[in-house]
């Protein structure tokens, strides 16, 4: 396959992006901070582990 046809589907049509870009809302922030960490990693294991299905 040369680099021509990389971006090439085999029927020999051009391939477009399969996911639908939007532009942001008016007002958001173009560049977010990342979430502070809320959680433990084993903060939930004692309730799933009490809990069980309705079925049993």
């Amino acid at each position: 396959m040369s680099e021509t046809d990389a971006g090439r589907a085999p029927s020999g049509h051009r391939r477009t992006a399969r996911r639908v870009t939007t532009a942001p809302p008016p007002g958001s922030d173009p560049a977010p901070s990342a979430e502070p960490p809320r959680h433990q990693v084993d903060d939930n294991d004692e309730r799933l582990r009490a809990e069980k299905p309705p079925h049993y």
